[in-house]
């Protein structure tokens, strides 16, 4: 009886040291899992990582102590790199190049991260004047980059808020280009000849001479602006400020089309009194060559009917010629058909009148007799 007392107890005490053990086993591993949880934590708290189109700049307690710059190959790079760690080589601030992962110190510092790549401006069109009182519109682009990320962060922070320094600058830097220089300067590149649709409208064509040109206003209009934009960490693409749009006021723009509806109208005159003349030209020749062709068409009707007539003379000469009382007869009775036999012809002769002849019976020499 004693035995099994004893056995039962020790049965019992050994339960509960095993449930103990269980107990501590089971504490022990959700302390190693909130340990590995906590180093995981830590770990990745102290790491972050710099995409290739990224550039980053890891501040402690506010303060900057690291710049990561990521250039694009051909923005000079070295010089970018040699110039940035000369800048802030004072302050203690470290300069580093190149993308990937890097580490920091937890829950102490934090990365900001900012954009490497070539970002666009569009301006606003605005309206100029220039040098020579012709208002235009302008409207301007850009490409641009974040080329210092800590001096961006300092004096801009946000990519919208450079747009709206880019506003202020490219703006402002054009309109002082523009306006102290003639229009032709801006319209035309250089000063090779113009070419025309009508030879006629050359003389509209005729410009003064391209001192400049608009590669050189558009390059000065860029180099202004990069250097207004260093101050604020921001760079311009190589390829600069570009003008896409220039165009003129509706009030010029209507100006200009009412001297070009002129110049059209007075060629059309000018075709037209070219086309008249070239008419009159042409309608007095034809009238000269009818009149050629009539006159010599009455020569020769003349010289037809002329000979004709000498035929029939000679004819009537050599039919008459033989008995010359019958001829002279013969033409009496002709004068009378032609002059006399007429109703309304009246005639005053004498008695003795050489017409009266053959009335009289004395054409044919018989005188005094009868028929």
């Amino acid at each position: 009886m004693t035995l099994k007392i004893s056995n039962g107890k020790l049965n019992e005490r050994f339960q509960r040291k095993q449930g103990k053990l269980r107990e501590e086993i089971k504490m022990g591993r959700i302390i190693a899992i909130v340990f590995l949880i906590v180093i995981a934590i830590v770990l990745y708290s102290s790491m972050y990582i710099v995409d290739q189109t990224e550039q980053a700049v890891v501040t402690q307690f506010g303060k900057p102590v690291r710049v990561v710059i990521n250039p694009i190959e051909g923005r000079r790079t070295q010089e970018t790199m040699d110039r940035l760690k000369g800048k802030y080589a004072k302050e203690g601030i470290a300069v580093a190049e190149g993308a990937g992962l890097r580490l920091k110190i937890p829950f102490i510092q934090s990365v900001r991260e900012f954009e490497r790549r070539l970002l666009r401006w569009n301006g606003e069109a605005e309206q100029i004047p220039t040098k020579d009182k012709k208002y235009i519109w302008v409207d301007s682009t850009a490409r641009w980059y974040i080329e210092d990320p800590l001096q961006f962060l300092r004096s801009v922070g946000t990519e919208e808020q450079a747009h709206t320094r880019l506003d202020d600058i490219i703006d402002s830097s054009t309109r002082n280009s523009i306006t102290k220089r003639d229009l032709l300067e801006i319209v035309r590149t250089d000063n090779r000849e113009m070419r025309v649709a009508e030879e006629e409208l050359r003389e509209t064509t005729k410009v003064g001479q391209v001192t400049e040109g608009r590669p050189k206003i558009v390059a000065e209009i860029t180099e202004t602006s990069r250097k207004s934009c260093e101050e604020y960490g921001i760079g311009i693409h190589s390829s600069g400020v570009l003008i896409k749009g220039l165009t003129y006021i509706q009030d010029v723009k209507t100006k200009v089309e009412d001297r070009m509806i002129e110049e059209r109208l007075r060629i059309a005159k000018k075709y037209t009194s070219e086309g008249e003349g070239e008419f009159e030209r042409i309608m007095g020749n034809k009238e000269r060559e009818v009149r050629t062709i009539l006159s010599e068409a009455y020569k020769t009707a003349k010289e037809i009917e002329g000979a004709a007539d000498a035929q029939a003379t000679q004819i009537y000469a050599e039919g008459f010629g033989i008995d010359t009382d019958f001829y002279r007869f013969w033409k009496t009775l002709e004068l009378y058909e032609q002059y006399i036999g007429g109703p309304r012809t009246k005639l005053i002769l004498g008695a003795d009148n050489p017409l009266l002849e053959l009335i009289k019976g004395d054409i044919l020499g018989t005188k005094g007799d009868s028929p």
